[in-house]
């Protein structure tokens, strides 16, 4: 876990040495990644007047007339345990700047988990053995998410509708939404998230 943080800070103070590291294209072509790349159907899981409304929604709010004028880009880092808040607080996930937690119900997990055909791991080919999820995924899921799971409980519990728990300072940043919700609501919450954060620092730095 330590060598995960340790790989993000890393990254993230090349993209601070970086010349001209505001603008989209050079963090792209030094960080670029096969596995960054969306899928070719990306686009069809929302209406286009869908995603044309989001679209002038985000260049609104950021004052700009088209996406090149975006003032900030976006490292996605990606990984099933990077809210795992250990006992030093080396949580990989408290050193982004804003977190999304995209959960899915018990069943939906299972269902995709059972689906999966077997696939190749750097120890050679890998297939689920019977009962692997009930007796690995799921009560690991719940392990390495304790937190997060006790100010939302509705992540385990689809009777849950609404946060209870008290927050840590970092998991106040983290958007928590469902992949069984609509793909619309779920990519307005990541981009709100991503918003949010972006004005939150706008203003910090007027404060200066």
């Amino acid at each position: 876990m330590n060598k995960m943080v340790q790989t993000i800070q890393s990254t993230r103070k090349q993209l601070e040495d970086l010349p001209g590291c505001g603008k989209s294209v050079e963090v792209h072509s030094s960080f670029a990644s096969q596995w960054a790349n969306p899928q070719k159907d990306v686009n069809s899981k929302l209406p286009p007047k869908a995603l044309d409304s989001l679209r002038n929604t985000v260049l609104h709010r950021l004052n700009v007339e088209s996406t090149e004028e975006i003032p900030f880009s976006l490292i996605l880092v990606d990984g099933i345990l990077l809210f795992y808040d250990e006992a030093n607080n080396e949580s990989p996930g408290a050193e982004c700047d804003t977190g999304l937690f995209i959960y899915a119900q018990y069943e939906t997990l299972k269902q995709r988990r059972e689906a999966r055909s077997a696939y190749v791991t750097k120890d050679g080919i890998w297939e689920d053995p019977p009962g692997y999820f009930d007796s690995i995924v799921w009560p690991n899921f719940v392990k390495y998410h304790s937190n997060l799971i006790a100010a939302h409980p509705e992540i385990t519990d689809r009777k849950v509708t609404s946060a209870g728990g008290q927050k840590s300072a970092h998991e106040a940043n983290v958007a928590i939404c469902s992949s069984d919700m609509p793909f619309k609501d779920t990519l307005e919450v990541c981009v709100e998230s991503i918003l949010g954060e972006w004005n939150r620092r706008q203003q910090i730095q007027a404060q200066r």
